[in-house]
């Protein structure tokens, strides 16, 4: 029986976030591939057909700041990065490359909500 923890694990260059929960990864589509959304063409006649958007790759995730997180590191992933992001324990796992972080930083006590993109996802399952 496959294991849903609920949980997720976000790594950027290897280095594990303290990520608090609710981290999401968007942009999902064909794994490896950019993702697109497609939308409704309906004009006086009817339906014309759909169209097709690009859609980059998104993590967005909240960490706890310590002093051994470094900001500017994190700012400093300028098309160069890589995310993980994965159900805690094992199962489905989504990998991003040349990601890009988005900066402009916030912080709240101790919280820090960081974004990065990227050209796609690229899928897999690890036990």
């Amino acid at each position: 029986m496959p294991k849903i923890t609920g949980r997720i694990e976000v790594l950027v260059n290897s280095q594990p976030m303290l990520n608090k929960e609710g981290a999401t990864a968007s942009g999902l589509g064909l794994s490896g591939k950019p993702a697109i959304e497609r939308e409704a063409i309906i004009g006086d006649t009817g339906y014309h057909g759909h169209i097709e958007k690009g859609v980059m790759a998104r993590c967005e995730v909240t960490i706890t700041d310590r002093d051994d997180v470094s900001l500017n590191d994190l700012a400093e992933i300028n098309g160069d990065g890589t995310v993980i992001f994965r159900a805690y324990g094992g199962g489905k796992v989504y990998v991003m490359k040349n990601a890009v972080c988005l900066c402009n930083f916030a912080l709240s006590g101790s919280e820090v909500p960081i974004v990065f993109e990227g050209p796609y996802w690229t899928e897999s399952v690890e036990s």
